[in-house]
This record gives C-alpha cells, structure tokens and sequence, in this order.
C-alpha cells in the first residue's frame, strides 16, 4: 500500500464532500500501514485541506497552466506534494522524486509535475500580501457571512483560531465515577479543571486516554465543553420525560440522564438508522438508562407526540462552522445557500418540537455554528413565530440572553445555546 496513493484517495472522498474529514480519517481502512504511515497521511490530509486554497495560490505561482483545466489527477498529486514541501519535514527532492514516480504510474504528466514541483521548492511568499481568502484559505461566501456576524477584529480572531488543536476535554460520568482526576493522574496523565464546567477536565497529554480502562468502561467521555454545557441549560429533572431530537451521537442524552440520575425517561432521535447503533452503544457504554430510540425525520410532525415532553433539546444540524478546526473542508466548501437550507430545516424542526413540548416545558436550541443567521435569527424567529418565550441563561455568573461560544475561547469549539419555556 503506497500512502501518497491513500492520501490521494482520501482527498478525493473530501473533495467529493463524502463526509467531514475528521470521520473520513478515522474510518478509513489503513489496512497493513504502520502507525507512523497512518499518522503522516492523517497529517498531510488535513494539513492540506485546511491549507487548501494558499497551496493552489502556490501551485498556480508556479504553474503555466490553470489548475481548473488540470486533469484532477494531477491536481492533488501537486497539492499533496507542495503540502509536504511548505508544511511537513519530508525532504524536497524525496518529495519531488516519489511525486513524479506517482505523476508517471496515473498519468501523462510526470515532466510537468517535476517542473512545477521544483518551482515550489524555489519561491518565496514573505513579501507578498496575500488576502485572507488565500492566507486563511477560506471560500468568499463564508467569509462574507462571518463579516455580516462579526466585527472586523473578531473576524480576524476566528480565522486564525480554525488552524488550532482544540483542547481535549473529557466528562466525568458521575453514574459510574466519583474520582476520576485522582485515578487519571495516578496513570500519569495531567489534568486541568474545565474553566466553566463541573466534573470536566482539559486532559494535556491526552495520548493513550481512551486505551484506560475508565474510557472502556464509561466512566468518561470525550466531549467538548460546549457539548456537555447544553444538559446542565435544559434543566432535565427527576420523573420528567425527555426528547433529544437529534440525538447522534448519544452523548448529550448520557449528559441528561446523568443529571436525573437516570430517573427521567429520554427519547433518542436520529434520522439516520446507522446513527442509533452509535447512540445505543454509548448509552450502554455509561450505563445509562429509561431509553427509548426513535428514527424519523425531525422536519415531519409526528402527531403522537404532541404534548408529551417536559424537556427537549434541539441540537440542530448546522453549518458546523464552530467546528471549522476539526473539519477543515467546510470553510472550503460551506456557501450561503447552504446556510439558507439549512436555517429552513432548524426552523420545521422547532415548528414540530414547539408543539411536543407541554405547557411550561423547557426547550433548549443549539448549534455548533458562528453565524448568526442559525443563531441570534432563529432566537428571534423563535420568540416572534412560536408559542415559546426566551428565558436567561445563568453563565459565568450573569444572566445571557444565550450562551455563545467562540473557538478560540479555553476549552471549547464555537457553540450557541438558547433557552425557552412554553406559555
């Protein structure tokens, strides 16, 4: 098995938007590679996908051709090699070498690829003033939305916070563990309490963390802050009866039940059958239970459900932009009618969930996104269309309109949770 063989294939299935390359990377079957092969095509994959757009300026800097007529091919054996050039510590003339050998197995075009190969081995960007499309590798659309969002300065923080590792945060499963920091710490890993989070821990050497025997058996979970913040917002209690409608992959459920001490009935949904295997095995995993699993569609009313919840959580599907740094391609990809698509599918979802949550219930809306047409818009939406009125959120000691997470924030990825109870 040849890895830049595999990491063509992987870009491949990114560029055909076959899934966020966070999955794609961790699914994909490496059959016999070693863990050092694995890791470098997991690397120069990413590296060049969150890097996507300055590498074609490079390309074509040194190109005498236009990339769009280039034979696809072609095209990503120079986007893997110049990411090994510019971003990894492979040698050029290896790089160069093992680029050609594949441009001459898959093409026609071996000659080209060494030219413009070498040309990159040669130029010097430093006294060029690239534009934040290109230095940030980031589409116009998108770029534009956050502009309408934010201020120029904070726009300017976000970009550069989509190239940071994200925090390795882990949750304490109080169903099953008492002592956790105690018992990590005792094998040697070194844990910071969550800044804003009971029972949460910034893990800094998170290497080996789910090859413990408290990660086998459920007594954490890996789960980034802002995720496990949105149970503690819903208020779930004791004999209440729970939707999470969208509910993959089963982890904020874990969350509700632990709160309840697993004395509320919870409704798992997801549209996607496979996707309850993974709700299921979590939930088994942390001992968790009073679980009912549900697969339909959330944008179609479900007439026997109609006033029966006293607390719903509604993790919609977004455009997944406070998440930019573990999937790069969808600041590459992600375009506004996207967005307007999706701000249609959050709000059917509401419309349904308004009309199956009681009197006085709480609803919890969320999203893993920055922009504010899903956010503060479907807040106002909220208010304005449905029978819902927004409630305070107690954070940090003060009350908030809603909680709004930025990535570059300790601890967390970008997140947005509002509250709101049924007249």
């Amino acid at each position: 098995m040849n890895i830049r063989n595999e990491i063509i294939n992987i870009t491949n299935s990114i560029n055909n938007k076959s899934g966020y390359s966070s999955e794609l990377l961790k699914t994909y079957d490496y059959g016999d590679l070693d863990k050092r092969d694995i890791a470098y095509i997991k690397r120069c994959v990413f590296t060049e996908i969150e890097n996507r757009f300055f590498i074609d300026y490079v390309i074509s800097k040194c190109s005498d051709l236009e990339l769009n007529k280039l034979d696809k091919i072609v095209l990503e054996i120079l986007r893997m090699a110049t990411t090994e050039i510019l971003f990894m510590k492979t040698a050029d003339y290896a790089v160069v070498d093992e680029a050609v050998e594949l441009a001459n197995n898959l093409t026609h075009y071996k000659d080209y690829v060494n030219a413009v190969l070498r040309e990159v081995c040669r130029i010097n960007l430093d006294e060029e003033d690239l534009g934040d499309e290109i230095k940030f590798s980031i589409n116009k659309e998108l770029l534009k939305m956050l502009n309408k969002s934010y201020s120029k300065k904070t726009v300017k923080k976000l970009l550069k916070s989509f190239f940071y590792k994200s925090d390795f945060v882990i949750k304490q499963n109080k169903l099953k563990e008492n002592n956790l920091k105690t018992n990590l710490e005792n094998q040697g890993f070194v844990l910071e309490q969550h800044p804003f989070l009971k029972d949460s821990f910034i893990v800094k050497n998170p290497e080996s963390t789910i090859d413990t025997n408290e990660f086998k058996e459920g007594k954490f979970i890996i789960q980034d802050g802002s995720c496990s913040l949105c149970a503690e917002v819903l208020e779930p209690v004791e004999n209440s009866i729970v939707l999470d409608i969208c509910a993959a992959p089963g982890s904020k459920s874990c969350n509700i039940q632990e709160i309840t001490n697993n004395q509320s009935i919870i409704y798992c949904n997801d549209i996607n059958e496979n996707k309850i295997y993974r709700i299921k095995e979590n939930v088994n995993k942390c001992g968790v239970e009073n679980v009912q699993y549900m697969n339909f569609d959330a944008t179609i009313l479900q007439e026997d459900l109609i006033n029966k919840f006293d607390r719903i959580l509604v993790d919609a599907p977004c455009s997944a932009t406070g998440v930019i740094n573990k999937n790069p391609e969808i600041k590459l990809f992600r375009t506004k009618k996207d967005v307007e698509d999706l701000v249609l599918i959050q709000r059917k979802i509401l419309e349904n969930c308004e009309k199956y949550l009681k009197k006085g219930g709480i609803l919890v809306y969320s999203t893993c996104s920055l922009l504010k047409e899903e956010n503060e818009e479907n807040v106002d939406y909220i208010e304005n269309k449905l029978n819902l009125k927004r409630e305070d959120i107690d954070f940090y000691g003060d009350k908030n309109e809603f909680i709004k997470l930025m990535p570059f924030q300790k601890g967390t990825q970008g997140f947005f949770i509002s509250k709101f109870v049924k007249d």
